[in-house]
């Protein structure tokens, strides 16, 4: 699949909770997607390689559940640093719920 071409039979689920990520959902599964966008990827001495927004294939799942999880663990991903073991705890756990009561699962 090229940059920014996602297939007509998919259904997208998109959320400001999620974001940059998003789901698409076609007849076998439920792909995680992340928005990439434009200079946000470097490459050699700090030159920008990427000039317009983009679509990276992540992860993919057999069920919606499994696909919010992976969001959830790549948005506390996104924190470079953690603390402790306690502060990473309770950034996942934080982000979990918040995901858990958007959709109730």
């Amino acid at each position: 699949m090229s940059e920014n071409k996602m297939p007509s039979s998919m259904t997208m689920i998109k959320d400001p909770i999620l974001e940059p990520y998003f789901i698409g959902k076609d007849t076998n599964s439920y792909t995680v997607y992340q928005t990439v966008m434009p200079g946000t990827n470097t490459k050699g001495r700090g030159r920008k390689t990427r000039s317009k927004e983009a679509i990276k294939t992540l992860t993919f799942h057999s069920d919606i559940a499994s696909a919010l999880n992976s969001i959830a663990k790549l948005k506390v991903e996104e924190r470079p640093v953690f603390n402790s073991i306690k502060e990473y705890i309770g950034a996942w756990e934080s982000v979990r719920n918040e995901i858990k009561q958007m959709v109730n699962i």
